[in-house]
């Protein structure tokens, strides 16, 4: 009897034994198999990133044209791609534009199919260089109210501040006069913020002479230096801004002598190498 219960215990340790072993097992299985797929996805990803790295290519040049989310661009020997900028990020300015300089990043091959583009760096914007251009083209105006004046300066307030103006060639076009208190819209040149050499004021109109005729012209008056049939040059009472030089038609400075005074109709700036002369005022 006793015999019998003991082979009942060895029998029932055994299967215990073996039901541990088991279970020991199948979470060793689990766990590898856990580690083994945190393993491969991190192997895929990092294989991915790589590969999506090493597709990135860049393509530069100027842009030919843009239709819609597609541009097309033209590099230095005249290979023209066409990339789509549907999903891409935009540096260098707000909006890419036919002219542009652009580095294009983009995946995929070049092709009859446009590449999709990942980055475009607009290295030189066309519209701003327009922009710039335009602005170098003609003087800047400024509206404020005159604070004081003096002998060939006056002080010009402003919601940003007073500013001192040089206004020895400035063409004054008013009413009622140049005086403190009066509202006034005034052309210039230079800097504002330079209080050692003052921006100089080429044009004055006071706010009460403002729809006159002289206001939508511009003119500086001077002695003249130099005269020829199509050119003039100006000497002016500044001796820091003192010589201009206009260019104009055939037989439009006929008639002027050195040491005449005169008054060029102008357009553009006065920083001008060579100002554009539409004629003189009489």
């Amino acid at each position: 009897m006793k015999r019998k219960y003991f082979m009942i215990a060895v029998m029932a340790a055994a299967l215990g034994m073996t039901a541990c072993s088991s279970q020991k097992t199948e979470t060793e299985a689990a766990t590898a198999t856990t580690a083994a797929s945190s393993v491969a996805e991190t192997t895929t990803a990092e294989a991915s990133s790589e590969e999506e790295e090493a597709e990135t290519e860049s393509f530069y040049g100027i842009v030919k044209t843009v239709e819609d989310t597609v541009i097309t661009v033209t590099d230095d020997a005249g290979t023209e791609a066409g990339f789509d900028v549907s999903g891409a990020e935009l540096t260098g300015a707000e909006a890419i534009g036919e002219g542009d300089e652009v580095d294009v990043y983009y995946t995929g091959a070049l092709g009859e199919t446009p590449a999709k583009a990942v980055e475009v760096d607009i290295v030189i914007s066309a519209a701003e260089e327009a922009e710039e251009e335009a602005a170098e083209e003609d003087d800047l105006t400024i509206t404020g109210t005159i604070e004081s004046t003096e002998d060939g300066s006056l002080v010009l307030k402003t919601e940003d501040g007073s500013y001192t103006l040089n206004t020895l060639i400035a063409q004054t076009v008013t009413k009622d006069g140049v005086k403190a208190g009066t509202e006034a819209d005034i052309t210039y040149y230079g800097d504002l913020e330079d209080e050692e050499v003052p921006a100089v004021a080429t044009k004055i109109v006071t706010a009460d002479a403002r729809d006159t005729e002289d206001a939508g012209i511009k003119t500086l008056t001077g002695t003249v230096a130099e005269a020829e049939s199509n050119h003039v040059v100006l000497d002016t009472e500044d001796p820091e801004n003192t010589f201009f030089s206009f260019v104009g038609e055939d037989g439009m400075f006929d008639g002027l002598k050195t040491g005449d005074t005169a008054t060029v109709i102008y357009e553009g700036t006065l920083t001008a190498k060579t100002i554009k002369a539409l004629g003189l005022k009489k």
